[in-house]
């Protein structure tokens, strides 16, 4: 699917019993032969997509990595917080390029302070690697975290809550960010709506209000550049 802002601090409509949700991220504890590795071989998932699957245009990836996904969002996101615990400030169902592998990236500020990216096996809910972000901007992401930490009044389960009551359907990714008009703490979430179409919502992160709603139109990108050539 399209990238969420994972620069930024950045359900499925099947909601799954408590018990099962347990039972899923019951396994995360095991670490995996990838946790805390920056380098070595890409984590693979139980679930793989196509090489035909996997270069599709934005809503017709979501339709794939939806349906061949078993782990939603909020299970996704336990999981992570569960192997770091702190606060999720994304998450977003992908597809690594490099081997096809279907998986939840999940954004966490830790509770030490700093930045983590989390990989969730999308198939059974598992850990496949966690890291500190160490690069050149961690310190300034750190502090951009912390600031939109600090204007979440809602956390993501009401902001996914409130934009699925919005556009029905299944929350592909979330993330918190700056609303660029305002200056104020918002959620921007991605949901592929029962209509089968790609969904941004915009939701308050002080109050829960859904802002905006419009269909993702980003499927066009590559037609119109086509049609300029002409």
């Amino acid at each position: 699917m399209k990238a969420t802002a994972k620069r930024t601090l950045t359900p499925r409509a099947v909601v799954l019993g408590t018990a099962a949700a347990i039972a899923l991220i019951g396994g995360t504890g095991a670490a995996s032969a990838f946790a805390d590795d920056d380098g070595g071989p890409a984590p693979k998932s139980s679930v793989q997509l196509t090489q035909n699957e996997r270069h599709l245009d934005d809503t017709a990836q979501d339709r794939t990595e939806v349906k061949a996904g078993k782990v939603s969002y909020d299970q996704a996101t336990a999981a992570a917080l569960k192997a770091v615990p702190g606060t999720a400030t994304s998450a977003e169902l992908d597809t690594a390029d490099r081997n096809g592998s279907l998986i939840w990236e999940v954004d966490v500020f830790g509770k030490d302070h700093k930045s983590h990216d989390v990989t969730i096996d999308a198939g059974n809910g598992k850990v496949l690697n966690k890291h500190t972000d160490r690069d050149d901007d961690a310190a300034e992401d750190a502090r951009e975290a912390q600031a939109l930490i600090k204007g979440d009044k809602t956390g993501y389960g009401q902001a996914t809550d409130q934009a699925l009551k919005a556009v029905p359907g299944t929350v592909t990714s979330f993330g918190l960010d700056d609303n660029d008009r305002t200056g104020s703490t918002v959620y921007e979430v991605d949901v592929l709506g029962k209509d089968h179409k790609s969904h941004d919502v915009t939701v308050d992160a002080a109050n829960g209000k859904v802002l905006d709603q419009h269909v993702d139109h980003d499927d066009n990108d590559q037609d119109d550049s086509d049609s300029d050539d002409d």
